[in-house]
Parts: C-alpha cells; structure tokens; sequence
C-alpha cells in the first residue's frame, strides 16, 4: 500500500476576506491534499504566522497593510526554509517581478489570472519550477506603459518611504539623519538601499519617482 500524500500546507495573506475566501475554494477544492492552514489580513500578521508555523507555502498579496508583500517575500525566504512564497499583483510591472525574484518569490500572478493560474502555478512551484508565465507578467518592458509601473509605496519599507520623502524635499544625509533621529550613516544606507530597490541611477530619479507616487 503507498504512502498517502503529503499534506501542502498553506498560509495565505490578504486584506480582503472574500478574496481569501475565494483562493481557499479554488486551492482546496482542486486538491485534497492542499489545507490553508492560516490566513493573515496584513502584512505583519503573514510575517508572524510563517515565522510561528513554517507553512510549505505563502501565497501573498503585494499590496497588504502594515508591511507589503515584497517585505514579506523577503522575510520568510529568509527565515522559513524550504518555503514558496507565490505573490499576487494587480500591478505587473518588470521592476517589481525584478526584486520578487531576488527576495526568493516562487512565483509571481496577476491576481485577476489568480482563479484561472493559481493552481497550475501552484503545482509547477512544488515540482521545483518557478512561474512567472502569466500572459501579463511575460511582456517585454519596451511594452509596458508608463503607467503601469508599481507604486514605490509597494516597494518601500515604511521607514525608506520617509527617508525618500525627505530626499524629495532636498534634504541632505544629515539633515534626514536629525530629522529621522538616525546615524548618518544608516541615513546613508537607506539612501543607497532605496535606489536599489527602485532600479534608479541618481537622486533626481528617486524625486521623479516621488512625485509621480505622492510622496512628497
């Protein structure tokens, strides 16, 4: 007699109750082995719950509350061995799909495709593939308009997202180090991580990408 299968367990993470409750049928009704096992409403809670019960899988949404989806990625790769972490988006846009694979995503939906993809994409992740293959996330940069890039909002940790602000403003390293009560030199620090994060090559970059993102 074999074995049962292994049961895939499942953390999932969004701030809508009836987008969870969705993706919950569409998983576990396509596989008896599949159990989400917990759900988190922010950002934060999806970090606790991975931390505390180190599921096989997180399936994220980029943009949650408290701490965004790339935080999260970044966080249970980081900490949670062997995890897939699948994140959904309603932006898909090459820079984001960019620092999604380096923080260890799996796989990378637009979440409109979620009903559809999210199993196939599912179950090549667990058979070692990872799946950026979706029609959206699969174009060409030279073919996505201005508009759809990702909000750095998305991109940002709260606290980067002050330090850009105070950039905008004109603010030197110094001055955003007294403002933030911060070294210089993790005022410095955040400065370089933030023009990482975002692909930029200089500060009036990062104060394009400010002002067309509100964080002024």
């Amino acid at each position: 007699m074999s074995d049962p299968p292994q049961v895939i367990r499942i953390l999932l993470a969004d701030d809508h109750e009836l987008v969870r409750e969705g993706l919950i049928s569409v998983l576990e009704e396509s596989h008896s082995d599949w159990r989400v096992i917990a759900e988190a409403s922010n950002g934060r809670q999806a970090i606790e719950l991975g931390l505390s019960l180190q599921p096989d899988v997180a399936i994220v949404d980029l943009a949650m509350p408290e701490v965004n989806g790339l935080q999260v990625t970044e966080h249970l790769c980081a900490s949670v061995p062997g995890i897939h972490v699948l994140v959904l988006s309603v932006h898909m846009a090459h820079p984001v799909m960019r620092q999604l694979r380096r923080a260890g995503a799996s796989a990378f939906l637009a979440k409109n495709e979620a009903p559809v993809q999210l199993v196939v994409a599912l179950e090549r992740v667990l058979a070692g593939e990872p799946f950026f293959a979706s029609e959206s996330a699969s174009r060409a940069a030279s073919q996505l308009d201005p508009f759809e890039q990702v909000p750095v909002q998305y991109l940002l940790t709260p606290r980067e997202i002050d330090v850009l602000r105070l950039l905008a403003r004109g603010l030197s390293n110094k001055e955003i180090a007294s403002a933030l009560d911060l070294s210089v030199r993790t005022a410095e620090s955040h400065r370089a991580d933030i023009l990482d994060r975002l692909s930029a090559d200089s500060l009036g970059d990062l104060v394009k990408l400010a002002i067309r993102d509100g964080v002024t």
